[in-house]
């Protein structure tokens, strides 16, 4: 069986809200959400999603989608957190999942977790090369096989100079993680357990270790604020709009367009400025949508002319 976990315990206090940082939406959908719909397209056979902070407006989340969750009273470390999730798994092959990261793939979880599996590894990190590393931890390299994670304040200034950092995205071969994490103490500065200590200890305990490259830095960016917020959600906005003009769907000025993923549209259709297209609404062959519409949850008729400035749907998006 393979499992995995997914940390969504924190508060996210730079987001300067009452809420819990995952629950804020990109393009629409919970960060949180998006990542527990990431690891079942995967093919990840179980999920826990370790809740902490406000999980009572966590959990209702979770329960919409089916998802499980594990509690972490107190907020120690994330490997502290994977030891919450871990309490009642069993799995051949556990991966580690961040509830902030809304636009990670499912094809790199797979691949992150294969690669590991192709290498008889204990650990697979999943890093990145973004174009300023600065804040990051280091992966540090012998060959192809990983040696170590260095945070940035512990770096000598060669080890500085590298510019694959650690995503915090992990696969562990699940008959060793229990023992590593039992092996992690909090002899840190923050005085919390760490999840990246499972490498070096793993590699001193001579367990082949290996970091696998996403490629586009973007995919694995945590969201830590408002700012990373709003920039995920134009991401994965434009990544939507592509898709669509791709497909045939006639976006004049896309630049004020808000279509969510959950959305279908037919083919011959004109979408106009300043639009909005949310929830399950259907669009269908050879309409128009005048500018400034708003449809939430709305099933459009094809050949329908939607003159501009309509609100439809969801109480007239209230």
């Amino acid at each position: 069986m393979t499992a995995c976990i997914i940390l969504a315990a924190g508060q996210g206090k730079r987001m300067k809200s009452p809420l819990p940082k995952v629950v804020h939406p990109v393009l629409g959908v919970p960060m949180v959400i998006r990542v527990v719909r990431q690891a079942v397209e995967a093919g990840l056979d179980r999920s826990i999603v370790v809740v902490g902070y406000s999980r009572e407006s966590v959990i209702p989340l979770l329960s919409e989608e089916g998802a499980s969750w594990a509690v972490q009273e107190e907020q120690l470390g994330t490997a502290h957190a994977v030891t919450c999730g871990m309490k009642d798994v069993s799995a051949e092959s556990v991966t580690v999942l961040l509830g902030d990261v809304p636009l990670l793939k499912s094809c790199t979880i797979s691949k992150l977790e294969e690669s590991r599996r192709k290498a008889g590894a204990a650990i697979a990190v999943l890093s990145t090369c973004p174009p300023d590393p600065s804040g990051y931890g280091r992966i540090i390299r012998d060959s192809d096989l990983l040696r170590a994670i260095v945070e940035e304040r512990d770096c000598t200034p060669r080890q500085l100079e590298i510019g694959e950092i650690n995503t915090g995205l992990m696969s562990f071969d699940g008959g060793v993680l229990p023992e590593l994490l039992r092996e992690i103490s909090t002899d840190n500065d923050q005085g919390e357990y760490y999840l990246t200590d499972a490498v070096s200890i793993a590699v001193n305990r001579g367990m082949p270790c290996i970091s696998v490259l996403a490629g586009d830095y973007r995919e694995v960016s945590g969201v830590n604020n408002r700012v990373q917020l709003a920039c995920a959600t134009e991401n994965l906005r434009k990544q939507v709009l592509d898709a669509c003009m791709i497909s045939g769907v006639n976006i004049p000025d896309p630049g004020g367009v808000w279509i969510e993923e959950s959305v279908d549209i037919g083919t011959g259709v004109s979408i106009g400025r300043s639009t909005r297209l949310s929830g399950k609404t259907v669009i269908g062959d050879n309409c128009i949508v005048g500018d400034g519409s708003i449809l939430i949850d709305i099933d459009v008729p094809p050949g329908t002319v939607i003159e501009p400035y309509s609100v439809m749907g969801w109480k007239a998006a209230r």
